[in-house]
């Protein structure tokens, strides 16, 4: 049977309005309605939406997983797939997930500000806070710079630098083996593979080699920043180095301290930093907050006294 055109038309308006009344609802109090006999608080408040899937946390085991699954599908009209996230393990910041509901594809392509990124869901973080971060970064890289990425992902700051900017190079640096191979297919993507040129290994040992070239350099990571500082240093050109160094604090003083024990680093090391800029990233836990400290960095002396300091 064919539908006459206006019926058409009433056909997607309802669509179109019924997406709109789901939205205007938060996904707690849409889950609520469904799940009448389960405690309200162990509904999962909100997902997170990477590309066609969406990841969601919740504590109570009396949940049907896959009932859940199906509601939230309603609720995200583009979503795919649910997973439940149930933690963050390793250094490599690795999740942990359970499949419990629709298409079993976990790789997906996530947009943000013209820029694509390929990813495994269920083996890959991709933090959707840190977004605008991503661009004011990129927005921050001036035509012809060479940019170092210590701890480049699957280019979540690299990608968004060669898109947006115009520099000559970007040594895009990672470790682990699967995001390495989602950089390598991102570069490609976004058309940037002649800009960003990925390099696999640990950054502690890869920056140091690439010698004094780097204009930018961006120190994307948290949990022990600190510790790659030196091999950062490393990289500084002659005449300074732009470092935008990441790191969690606890709340209140802990940014200015973060600086203070960088400064003081750099110093024993023979060099100058002069701070440009400090800001809060995002809200992590009820203690600690993810900052970002910009900073300028140059030798305090002869570059072969400084060299041999920091070896």
């Amino acid at each position: 049977m064919r539908l006459k055109s206006n019926e058409i038309v009433k056909h997607r308006f309802q669509g179109h309005s019924r997406m709109l009344a789901l939205r205007r609802t938060s996904l707690r109090e849409f889950l609520k309605s469904r799940f009448t006999n389960v405690d309200p608080s162990t509904l999962p408040k909100k997902a997170k939406i990477i590309g066609h899937v969406a990841l969601v946390r919740f504590q109570d085991e009396e949940i049907d997983p896959k009932e859940l699954g199906k509601a939230i599908l309603e609720f995200y009209p583009t979503v795919k797939t649910v997973l439940r996230l149930r933690g963050i393990v390793g250094k490599l910041r690795q999740p942990v997930v359970e499949f419990i509901y629709g298409d079993p594809n976990t790789e997906t392509i996530y947009k943000e500000y013209g820029y694509k990124f390929m990813l495994d869901v269920s083996k890959l973080m991709l933090c959707l806070g840190n977004s605008y971060e991503r661009l004011r970064t990129a927005k921050s890289v001036r035509s012809g710079e060479v940019v170092v990425d210590m701890f480049a992902g699957i280019g979540q700051f690299s990608i968004p630098c060669a898109v947006i900017s115009r520099p000559s190079k970007v040594y895009a640096i990672e470790i682990n083996e699967e995001a390495y191979r989602y950089l390598k297919i991102n570069t490609v993507l976004n058309n940037v593979e002649y800009v960003v040129e990925p390099m696999l290994g640990d950054c502690k040992e890869l920056t140091p080699t690439l010698g004094r070239i780097a204009d930018r350099i961006i120190m994307g990571f948290f949990g022990g920043t600190i510790e790659a500082l030196p091999a950062a240093l490393k990289a500084v050109k002659p005449e300074g180095t732009v470092i935008h160094f990441h790191e969690l604090v606890r709340r209140g003083n802990g940014k200015d301290e973060l600086w203070k024990e960088i400064s003081e680093l750099c110093h024993r090391l023979g060099y100058t930093s002069t701070l440009i800029g400090l800001r809060i990233v995002k809200s992590y836990s009820a203690t600690k907050e993810h900052v970002v400290i910009d900073f300028k960095v140059r030798p305090s002396c002869d570059l072969s006294a400084v060299t041999s300091n920091v070896a």
